[in-house]
């Protein structure tokens, strides 16, 4: 008895060719996917973050200590490394502090500041602390970064100080 041989059809150079082209490309979409799901589930990428939380809807008053709270959450992609918090505060407002999760965070420097590291999917609380300078109606802009480089959305709004 002997042995089945396997035969090859019969096809035409063109027909190999386009037989050939359709396996290359099965096989590169198959390991585009395969690469993407790993970078997904590895929390690969840049990060993506928001900054939640409102600016305060009641009037502030010149000289006095605010307390500005947020939530800084890292949504997607990588880690924030440091994670930062940017805005517009300066020079209407004094940055006396800014915390993350409770620790102090770097001081209020080319308008952010930033903490450790925030991995992927966390969330921590922010609170920074300013003096309004002068009475006014000021418009705010608060975005987070990772280090010097804008990750995702913040908020904004208007915040009056009175006199």
């Amino acid at each position: 008895m002997s042995s089945p041989k396997f035969r090859l059809p019969r096809l035409s150079t063109g027909q190999w060719i386009t037989f050939g082209v359709i396996a290359f490309i099965a096989v590169a979409v198959f390991s585009d996917v395969i690469t993407s799901l790993k970078q997904v589930s590895s929390g690969e990428g840049p990060p993506q973050a928001q900054l939640n939380g409102k600016l305060p809807g009641t009037s502030l008053q010149v000289g006095h200590r605010n307390a500005l709270t947020f939530a800084l959450d890292d949504t997607a992609g990588g880690a924030l490394d440091p994670a930062c918090v940017a805005g517009n505060l300066t020079p209407e407002f004094r940055v006396v502090k800014v915390t993350f999760l409770g620790t102090a965070g770097g001081i209020w420097k080319d308008d952010r500041s930033c903490g450790g590291i925030l991995e992927a999917n966390a969330v921590v609380p922010v609170v920074i602390t300013v003096i309004p300078l002068r009475a006014g109606t000021y418009h705010l802009d608060l975005i987070p970064k990772s280090g010097s480089k804008k990750a995702g959305s913040g908020t904004s709004g208007d915040v009056t100080v009175g006199s």
